[in-house]
């Protein structure tokens, strides 16, 4: 029998795990789990979702699973936190009033570690995304006031997602604090404390289950899930993934609409 290639696996949600309906096959899922495990290989889900969230999505799968939320701010094993990456109180509110004062038409998110935040005067269309990407967003008058007890992890913006860059330029011009920003290319741009992306998370884990790198299958769509493809052996861009990512991928795996995870790793486990 030849032996599976890889020790560890790390999927990306949005675009890569789960269909364009938000959800996956609970049951193919669950008997390549159980295989996965019987020969000792980790399962990481990597997202920009908050934990709130991938909470929800793998009810029933959290004992047997490790979590890097909110893009690397916040890692979990057997659903309890062991790292978390924040901005300081007074960086976190200086961030937002610095975005709406440059950028006035971009609506946010600010994701803590007790709760979400969303402002009273979002659009209807923004309130609905994020009420079930943050299942316990509360909305505020002002985010520039928010609770001092609670730390901020990541902001996620509605904007044009080509103004990452510039915006992360800006900020860290004039910041001792610095910032770094990614894109999903969903018309947003994740906002997390400088260092903080997915790739490092799962290092940490690597780190921790005496994984190297190349023992890492990973799967992305878009390009927050560059470091991570990049520190894979065994990377895998979507079908429907960015073409960008697709060059730094070694190989393509069938679109998320078709569970292409679950095809590529029920082929290794054959």
């Amino acid at each position: 029998m030849k032996e599976i290639p890889f020790k560890a696996v790390a999927v990306d949600m949005d675009g890569t795990f789960v269909n364009d309906e938000k959800t996956f096959d609970h049951q193919r899922f669950d008997k390549i789990l159980t295989e996965l495990r019987k020969h000792h290989i980790h399962f990481i889900a990597s997202s920009g979702r908050p934990l709130s969230r991938l909470q929800k999505d793998f009810y029933g799968f959290l004992d047997r699973i490790d979590i890097v939320a909110d893009n690397g701010s916040i890692l979990t094993q057997d659903n309890n936190i062991i790292l978390r990456h924040v901005f300081t109180y007074q960086t976190g509110i200086k961030l937002i009033s610095f975005i709406q004062k440059n950028y006035p038409t971009t609506e946010i998110t600010a994701s803590g570690l007790e709760r979400s935040y969303l402002s009273k005067q979002a659009s209807a269309k923004f309130k609905s995304s994020m009420h079930f990407f943050y299942p316990n967003v509360i909305e505020v008058a002002d985010l520039t006031d928010l609770p001092t007890s609670d730390n901020l992890t990541k902001l996620t913006l509605n904007c044009d997602a080509n103004l990452a860059s510039e915006l992360e330029a800006r900020f860290n011009q004039n910041s001792s604090e610095r910032i770094h920003c990614t894109t999903s290319g969903f018309d947003n741009i994740d906002v997390m404390p400088n260092g903080v992306n997915k790739g490092q998370g799962i290092k940490y884990f690597l780190r921790y289950f005496n994984v190297k790198p190349e023992e890492l299958i990973a799967f992305g769509d878009g390009m927050n899930d560059k470091e991570m493809i990049e520190l894979a052996g065994f990377s895998y861009a979507m079908k429907n993934g960015n073409p960008k990512l697709k060059e730094i991928a070694k190989y393509e795996a069938p679109s998320n609409n078709d569970m292409g995870v679950l095809q590529v790793l029920e082929e290794y486990l054959k």
